[in-house]
């Protein structure tokens, strides 16, 4: 989106999230494009907040020692800004030619965004480039420069060498639509549960109508088993997740954790039904007729079937490897299916080849 420089055929989707740092790469020499590594390291419980480096030492060497962990040479990465760092709005103008939208469209980012067109990066995208009406769909996506600027600094520490700058929610329905059919006319909907946050993003006929940040995630369960069953943070996460299988058998999820869920369910179908009203209130009115749930808290035992209790539209856990080839060897340890959802943002990433 804000930051696109053309080089390898192998792009790594990098994730930097608040509880962890997921990495993908991704090949597109062949026909079709194929996983070819990934990695996931934690970090330190201060180390990222709300989306922003807190510790920077912390990350830079949490980061090189992911590469060379992985044993990945390539550091070319795509990153993604968080959807509450970013302005995106879908405006109306006469239609026009590409050369004279471009000319356009910083009179457009004036009355739509407000900050200095000094101080921002501008992005857009024509949502309906065939259509022949009169008026044009626009989606106009504007970022702070000095947020951008510090992005790229501290990869640059890192020895990274950042390719594309894209938005989390535009990346992750980019992962969406590698994987699912979305029928014509029909709109499928993804949430994707992150440690202080939760995004959601609707695609119809191929185009973002809506993205949200929700400010619940897998954090918020944690601390409130942690306060109701007077247990530590490693305890309440194995609670959450269940028990992993090794020396004390085989892997079992907890006995009933929907007392745990009540806020994480509460407030992420809220969202969900707020998008679907939305929807129902354009002039293309339709439904969402099926939520991908994403992230690590989709692999908690029964939260899909929970959530499709709550919402009341069919929903189930996303694979973003279910059309995208991978080495087999990647997933000797663990099943893919256990680990694949957690790495949806970074797959959407590394699907992207800047241009």
């Amino acid at each position: 989106m804000f930051f696109k420089k053309r080089g390898s055929t192998s792009m790594v989707g990098f994730d930097l999230g608040s509880h962890s740092i997921k990495i993908a790469e991704v090949d597109h020499s062949g026909k079709s494009p194929m996983l070819t590594n990934y990695g996931i390291t934690e970090l330190l419980p201060t180390a990222v907040q709300n989306g922003h480096v807190v510790e920077r030492q912390a990350v830079v060497e949490a980061i090189g020692v992911l590469f060379d962990t992985c044993q990945i040479a390539n550091r070319q990465i795509n990153i993604a800004l968080n959807g509450t760092d970013v302005i995106i709005k879908t405006i109306q103008t006469d239609r026009m030619s590409h050369g004279e939208l471009e000319k356009a469209i910083s009179w457009e980012a004036e009355q739509n965004v407000p900050f200095p067109l000094s101080e921002i990066s501008l992005d857009y995208q024509v949502l309906d480039p065939e259509g022949d009406q009169p008026q044009m769909n626009v989606l106009l996506v504007a970022a702070k420069r000095d947020l951008i600027e510090e992005k790229l600094s501290l990869f640059d520490e890192a020895g990274c060498d950042v390719a594309l700058i894209d938005v989390d929610t535009f990346a992750l329905l980019n992962a969406l639509e590698s994987n699912y059919e979305v029928p014509a006319g029909g709109c499928h909907c993804i949430v994707h549960f992150g440690n202080q946050s939760t995004h959601l993003g609707l695609v119809k006929n191929g185009l973002p109508i809506l993205t949200r940040n929700l400010p619940v995630g897998g954090a918020k369960l944690v601390e409130i088993i942690q306060g109701q069953l007077g247990v530590s943070e490693d305890e309440a996460y194995m609670t959450l997740y269940g028990n992993p299988a090794g020396a004390e058998g085989e892997a079992k999820p907890p006995a009933d954790i929907t007392p745990f869920l009540g806020v994480l369910l509460d407030d992420v179908s809220i969202g969900v039904n707020r998008a679907a009203a939305f929807l129902e209130s354009t002039e293309e009115s339709g439904s969402i007729e099926k939520i991908y749930l994403s992230g690590g808290c989709a692999n908690i035992p029964s939260l899909s079937r929970l959530f499709e209790d709550k919402v009341g539209i069919p929903s189930e856990v996303a694979n973003p490897l279910t059309r995208i080839s991978y080495k087999a060897e990647l997933f000797q340890a663990e099943p893919v299916e256990k680990i694949a959802p957690s790495l949806m943002l970074a797959i959407g990433l590394g699907l992207r080849l800047p241009e």
